[in-house]
C-alpha cells in the first residue's frame, strides 16, 4: 500500500515514525460475477482532496515516484490490467488477465524461468486483443528504463532479466536468480501492463536518451579495474602494517602503498564521474518518457476515462470488461475535487458525494473504521541482557490488555494487534497470545507465575488488590529501571498514550518503569544508530507479504534483534517461489517470535472510511486498510436501496 499508497510488496520496509509512506497500490479488481446483485444506480460520487495535475500524467510517470499520488491513483489505477490480483475479501492471490495459476519456476543451465498462460478473450478499448506481446513489452520497458517506485517493486531489476512472448497467449519470464514469492507472486505477476502497439514507437524515441552501450562498458571496465586495484592495495597495506608493527620498513613497499593509494582514488573518482553521467542520462530518458502523449491510449480495466469538465472527472464502465467479468453496480464513477477535507465533509453532509477518498483519518459521525498497515510495537534493546529473558517479556506482554488499550486508552483510534503478521494469507490463526482471553485479575496471576517460575521475586508480590513492589531478579539483585522512549503527544498522540499505559501496567508488576519523550527522529536514531535506549515504541508500515520479518530478525539487522538462527530460513525464503513452502517458513519464524517476543505487538492505527448510500460485500472493518485503501473500490460498491 511508501507514501500514502505502495508497495505493497514488500515492499521495501520503512519506518512510519521516520518517513510515512503511501498505501500499497491495489491491483485491478473485478466486479463479482456469481453473486452480482440486481441493485443498480447511474453513478457513484467520490470526493477527492486537491486537483489532478494540470499536465496529464501518463502511465509511466503515474507508477513512478514522480507521478504517484493518492488522488491520481484513485482516478486512474484501474485503467490497466494485471496478470493477477489480491482479492479484497481475503487477500488471496487470484488470476485476472492470466488463465489459471503460473507454472513453477524452473532452472536450466543458464537461468530460471516460468510460464504464464493468458486469457484469450480480453480486448483493449480499441478492440485489439490483449496478448503476451503486451506483457513482455511492458516488463522489458520498465527494466530498460530502470523505472522506480511501483515499477521497480513489481519488476525488480535485481531479480528479473526479461520477458518473452512464446505465443499470443503465453509469456515466459526469465530471472537472474530464483525469485521469492515477494518478487514473483507479489511482484511481477501483479504489475500494470500497457498496450505495446500504442507505446512501442514512442518509447523507442525516449530510449534514445538512455545510457549508451559504450558508457555501460566503461562503467563495467572501471569497476573491474577498481576491484583489481583495491585488492592489490589491500595486500600492500597488510604488508606495510605488518612491517611497521615489527619495527621494520621497506622503501619499495612504501612507494607501492603510495602509488596504489593514488590509483584507488583515481579509479574511484573516474567511476563516480561515469556513474554521474549514467544517472543524468537515465534522468533525461525518464523525463522524455513522462512527456510522451498518452491521448487515446487503449486501456483494459473495469473503468475507462470518459470526461473531465467543470472540475469533475468521470470514469465510465468498460463494456468489454463487463462482457468478460460482469458489470459493476454503477455506470459511472464521478470524482469531485475539494480544497481540503472540511470542504469535502461539507459536501458529504449536503448529500453531494457518497464517499470521501483520503489517505488521512477523517473524523466524521458516519465514519467506518478498519485496521491499517501501520503497526506499533514495543521494542527492547537487544544489547541489554537484563531485558532478554522471554519470561520477563511474556509477563509484561500479559499485563498489556490490547483490547483495553485500543478501546479505552486510545479511544477506538487503534485496533488490537497480537501478531507479527497482518495478512490472513500469511498469519497462522493458531498462533495466539497466551493471555488474549484473560481478564485483568487472571492476567496478573499468570504474569506473576511466569516471573516466579523464572526465579523472580518481590518485596511485595503483586495481586488483585495491590501492585508489586521491588521486583528482584533470580540472583537477588533489583531489576534495573527501564526507560521507554516514546514520541510526544503532539507528534504521535497514540504512541504517547500507549506508552503511559504500558508504564502503569509494568509498574503494577513491580518493574521500575519510566517514559521519556523524544522526537520521532531521535527515537529512530536511538534504535538504529546509537542504540542508547532500553525500550522504544516503534512504528512501521507493514506489507501484505511479510518479508519484513527477515529484515527485522534474519540475522543481518543487529540493531533490532541479536539472532542469526533465522538466517537459514530467511535465506531459503529469499529464493522460495512456492506459496506453501513460503507460508511454512513464515509460520516457523512467527511461531518463534510469538514465543520469544523480541518485540511486543501492540496495535495498528485505524483508518476511516466515510461513505453512505453505499454498501460493500464486506464491512470496512473486515478489509485491511478499508475500502478507501482500494480507492473506494467502485467495482465492488453497491448502491443502498
Amino acid at each position: 500500500m511508501r507514501r500514502f499508497f505502495s508497495a505493497l510488496l514488500f515492499l521495501i520496509l520503512l519506518l512510519v515514525s521516520c518517513s510515512p509512506q503511501p498505501d500499497p497500490v491495489p491491483t485491478s479488481i473485478s466486479s463479482p460475477t456469481e453473486s452480482a446483485l440486481p441493485v443498480h444506480a447511474p453513478e457513484i460520487r467520490f470526493a477527492l482532496i486537491g486537483k489532478p495535475r494540470a499536465a496529464q500524467v501518463n502511465v509511466w510517470e503515474l507508477f513512478d515516484e514522480a507521478g504517484a499520488t493518492y488522488l491520481d491513483y484513485a482516478l486512474r489505477s484501474e485503467y490497466w490490467p494485471r496478470l493477477y490480483h489480491l482479492a479484497p475479501q481475503d487477500s488471496s492471490f487470484q488470476p485476472f488477465a492470466a488463465e489459471g495459476q503460473p507454472s513453477e519456476v524452473m532452472q536450466d543451465s543458464v537461468n530460471y524461468s516460468a510460464i504464464v498462460k493468458l486469457r484469450t478473450d480480453l480486448k483493449w478499448t480499441d478492440g485489439s486483443s490483449f496478448t503476451a506481446e503486451d506483457v513482455a513489452f511492458t516488463l522489458n520497458t520498465a527494466l530498460a528504463f530502470e523505472l522506480g517506485y511501483d515499477w521497480s517493486t513489481y519488476y525488480p531489476r535485481g531479480v528479473l532479466d526479461h520477458a518473452e512472448a512464446v505465443d499470443p497467449a503465453t509469456v515466459k519470464l526469465i530471472f537472474k536468480q530464483r525469485p521469492s514469492v515477494g518478487a514473483w507472486q507479489y511482484g511481477a505477476l501483479q504489475g500494470p501492463i500497457v498496450q505495446k502497439a500504442f507505446w512501442e514507437s514512442a518509447v523507442k524515441d525516449a530510449a534514445k536518451f538512455l545510457p549508451s552501450d559504450a558508457l555501460r562498458s566503461s562503467i563495467d571496465e572501471t569497476r573491474a579495474n577498481q576491484a583489481v586495484v583495491q585488492s592489490e592495495f589491500a595486500d600492500v597495506s597488510a604488508q606495510v602494517n605488518a612491517m611497521r608493527l615489527s619495527g621494520q620498513q621497506s622503501r619499495k613497499l612504501d612507494m607501492d602503498f603510495t602509488r596504489l593509494q593514488g590509483e584507488v582514488i583515481y579509479v574511484q573518482s573516474n567511476l563516480n564521474k561515469l556513474l554521474e553521467d549514467y544517472a543524468a542520462q537515465v534522468k533525461l530518458a525518464h523525463e522524455a518518457m513522462y512527456a510522451l502523449n498518452d491521448e487515446g491510449e487503449p486501456t483494459l480495466g473495469a473503468w475507462m476515462y470518459d470526461t473531465e469538465k467543470d472540475g469533475v472527472w468521470v470514469n465510465k464502465v468498460n463494456p468489454d470488461f463487463v462482457e468478460r467479468f460482469g458489470a459493476p453496480n454503477f455506470d459511472r464513477a464521478v470524482y469531485h475535487f475539494y480544497k481540503d477535507e472540511n470542504a469535502a465533509l461539507t459536501a458529504f453532509q449536503n448529500g453531494e458525494v457518497d464517499f470521501i477518498l483520503s489517505p488521512n483519518v477523517i473524523d466524521a459521525p458516519d465514519a467506518k473504521y478498519s485496521s491499517s498497515y501501520s503497526a506499533r510495537f514495543l521494542v527492547f534493546n537487544p544489547l541489554k541482557p537484563q531485558y532478554a529473558d522471554p519470561a520477563f517479556r511474556s509477563a509484561l506482554d500479559c499485563m498489556i490488555d490490547r483490547n483495553a488499550l485500543a478501546t479505552d486508552v486510545l479511544q477506538n483510534k487503534a485496533a488490537p494487534l497480537d501478531s507479527f503478521v497482518l495478512s490472513s494469507q500469511w498469519h497462522d490463526s493458531n498462533l495466539k497470545d497466551a493471555c488474549a482471553d484473560m481478564d485483568g485479575f487472571v492476567r496478573i496471576e499468570y504474569a506473576v507465575k511466569l516471573l516466579k517460575d523464572a526465579g523472580y521475586s518481590w518485596s511485595q508480590e503483586p495481586g488483585s488488590e495491590s501492585a508489586g513492589q521491588n521486583l528482584l531478579m533470580s540472583n537477588g539483585e533489583p531489576f534495573p529501571k527501564i526507560t521507554l522512549l516514546a514520541p510526544s503527544k503532539d507528534e504521535d498522540s497514540l504512541r504517547y498514550a500507549a506508552a503511559k499505559y504500558i508504564a502503569e501496567q509494568a509498574q503494577y508488576l513491580g518493574i521500575p518503569f519510566a517514559v521519556r519523550e523524544g522526537s520521532l527522529n531521535d527515537i529512530v536514531y536511538a534504535v538504529y544508530s546509537s542504540q542508547k535506549y532500553d525500550a522504544a515504541l516503534m512504528g512501521w508500515r507493514l506489507s501484505e507479504y511479510p518479508a519484513y520479518l527477515c529484515e527485522w530478525f534474519g540475522g543481518e539487522n543487529l540493531p533490532l534483534y541479536n539472532s542469526i538462527r533465522f538466517k537459514p530460513t530467511c535465506d531459503a525464503l529469499g529464493v522460495e517461489s512456492r506459496f506453501d513452502a513460503a507460508r511454512q517458513a513464515v509460520g516457523q519464524i512467527e511461531s518463534a517470535l510469538m514465543s520469544e517476543l523480541p518485540f511486543i505487538p501492540l496495535f495498528t492505527v485505524m483508518r476511516t472510511d466515510v461513505y453512505r448510500n453505499l454498501s460493500y460485500p464486506l464491512p470496512a472493518a473486515k478489509i485491511l486498510n478499508g475500502w478507501g485503501g482500494l480507492y473506494g473500490a467502485p467495482s465492488y460498491a453497491i448502491p443502498a436501496p
